[in-house]
């Protein structure tokens, strides 16, 4: 169906008329016809095939300008198929625009066409050459062995832009749910405990550390992102927040911390160790930490055509073992959706002996 309606696409030029149309694909689609009618009676009432009358001096279809606008409306209303071959075809009308490329990358993804994806990609960075999003892409989709985390660049570039409308499309758009599932773990296993000394690792703009606050005698925020830290600072939520690569700032302070939170943080991290293991010793005795992750699969983690890490339940007991921390629950729960799937994550409680 995909090849069909990039080929009615091609042909809707403004010098064919819907029965002229028909004629031409009849030879071409081993009598598919039947599938394209209502492909075409539903594009033209779209705005996909422009009406032009048979006798229009110099008739001419859409440009690839209005291809790519409406890419962009049919991705932000689902249609992501549609949005691909649109984007597709405007693309290659304006192959020398970085922009194009990039659009077509992120249909590809989403759609799930992993060597069309890369190929955009790697179009748009010979254009436009330093998206550290992109390149960090590129690693997944090129099968390359991944780095120990996202680079910190990555974060920076990722959320300087995103930090202006996280909120509202997490919240809003894909229904994020991973700060309130994380808050039902800390519920059954603390109770009403509170007065705490509380770590919120990769704090963003501060959505689970509403849940956190009522918690907390003192409640810091590590973010790497300068512009989450500024959103955050905005709640009134915390006491202490400090911009910083979480591994590092717990390495260097010995304060401990009754409970330490990263909720959908560890994402951004392959071999959970490397965080588990600093954060379990700025644990007291007896604390909890607390974390979700998107689960995966495999026996261990992997890194996905996203840029995010994805674990398996072993992985997790496999690191939290490493790092001296016993295992009070690991549940599997929807953390919010994407592309109108569900995004399945797996919430974790950990103690300290």
């Amino acid at each position: 169906m995909l090849f069909r309606s990039a080929l009615i696409l091609e042909l809707s030029d403004g010098q064919r008329t819907a029965a002229q149309l028909s004629d031409d694909l009849a030879p071409l689609l081993a009598g598919g016809l039947e599938a394209c009618l209502p492909w075409m009676q539903s594009a033209e009432a779209d705005g996909l095939l422009k009406i032009v009358p048979p006798d229009a001096p110099s008739a001419s279809g859409p440009s690839a300008d209005d291809f790519a606008d409406l890419a962009s409306e049919l991705r932000s209303d689902g249609h992501v198929l549609a949005a691909f071959v649109c984007q597709h075809y405007a693309t290659l009308q304006l192959e020398d625009v970085a922009d194009q490329w990039v659009a077509l990358g992120e249909l590809a993804h989403i759609v799930g066409r992993r060597d069309d994806a890369r190929e955009a990609y790697e179009r748009y960075l010979a254009l436009s050459p330093g998206d550290a999003e992109v390149e960090h892409i590129l690693v997944s989709l090129r099968d390359e062995p991944p780095p120990p985390r996202a680079p910190d660049r990555v974060i920076r570039e990722l959320y300087a832009r995103f930090a202006t409308y996280y909120e509202r499309n997490m919240c809003g758009d894909l229904e994020y749910q991973a700060p309130a599932r994380l808050a039902d773990a800390l519920d059954a296993e603390l109770g009403d405990a509170h007065d705490l000394e509380v770590l919120d690792l990769g704090c963003g703009t501060g959505l689970a550390g509403t849940f956190l606050r009522p918690r907390a005698r003192r409640l810091v925020g590590i973010d790497l992102s300068p512009e989450m830290i500024d959103k955050a600072r905005v709640t009134g939520l915390y006491h202490v927040l400090e911009v910083g690569e979480i591994t590092e700032w717990l390495t260097r302070g010995d304060t401990p911390f009754d409970l330490i939170t990263a909720c959908d943080t560890l994402i951004y991290f392959g071999d959970l160790a490397q965080v588990l293991t600093p954060a379990a010793r700025r644990l007291r005795s007896g604390g909890v930490m607390a974390f979700t992750v998107e689960r995966g699969e495999t026996e261990s983690f992997r890194l996905t055509d996203s840029g995010r890490y994805v674990h398996s339940e072993s992985h997790i007991r496999a690191a939290a073992s490493a790092a001296g921390l016993s295992i009070v629950r690991v549940a599997e729960v929807q953390l919010r959706y994407e592309y109108g799937q569900p995004v399945v994550g797996l919430v974790t409680v950990l103690r300290k002996p």
